[in-house]
């Protein structure tokens, strides 16, 4: 699925071909192909794009330079090239504030495409935090006469027993008679994983593990590890430091 939109300009064939074969490697961009400034310049009215591949030296009287300038959205990525060094253009486009890329001519495969991966990259982080920011998981828990929205991320550790299930969160605790199963499928997918049988535990909240005696701390709370649990914590911890 694509899900980024590109704007190429480069009036020389050959060159065209070989970014298109490139660009065509990776199935999230979207590519238009123009060889003209006035092209150029019609489909940035036209469209909103995210990626700009622009060569400076064309068979007119703008360049490439010219018309990056004409690029407001400062999110946006560029990637020049040329076949002249970097420095006889880099006072022109130095303080224009989108993300900028030199690339000179030929242009090295490796290069440009860890450009294009560089990009990608950055638009996965920002999406994943965009989400994260705008996350409303939650679930609804009944104490008394009051029902109190939890959000995931406040839950720390769910454990159950005598047929009750305590919910323990960064601002205290809850009690009630759902099973322990039905909170495991609930938050799968949400950093939580079964510390026992009778416990479920947020990753995020663990302090530290005492390999020796085989618990996790949980601010003050220890909580047992199982044998079969123990080494995937270990791991699990260990990966994310």
């Amino acid at each position: 699925m694509k899900t980024h939109s590109c704007l190429v300009l480069e009036d020389t064939f050959s060159d065209q071909l070989a970014l298109e074969i490139i660009l065509g490697e990776f199935p999230e961009i979207e590519a238009t192909y123009v060889s003209s400034p006035k092209g150029f310049l019609q489909q940035l009215s036209k469209k909103t794009y995210q990626i700009f591949i622009v060569d400076i030296m064309l068979n007119d009287s703008l360049t490439g330079i010219d018309l990056i300038h004409s690029i407001t959205d400062v999110s946006a990525w560029v990637i020049i090239s040329s076949s002249v060094d970097s420095k006889d253009y880099y006072e022109q486009y130095k303080a224009l504030k989108f993300n900028k890329f030199f690339i000179k001519k030929p242009i090295d495969e490796f290069i440009f495409k860890t450009n294009i991966e560089s990009f990608l990259f950055n638009k996965q982080i920002l999406k994943r935090e965009e989400i994260e920011a705008n996350d409303e998981s939650f679930v609804m828990l009944k104490q008394g006469n009051y029902l109190y929205k939890i959000p995931y991320s406040e839950i720390m550790l769910i454990e159950t027993a005598d047929h009750a299930t305590t919910v323990h969160t960064q601002n205290g605790k809850y009690t009630t008679y759902d099973s322990l199963k039905s909170f495991e499928d609930l938050l799968v997918g949400f950093g939580f994983e079964k510390a026992n049988r009778n416990a479920l535990v947020n990753i995020n909240a663990v302090k530290r593990i005492n390999v020796k005696e085989n618990y996790l701390e949980i601010n003050a709370q220890q909580v047992r590890l199982s044998r079969s649990n123990r080494q995937f914590f270990i791991d699990k911890y260990v990966s994310s430091e």
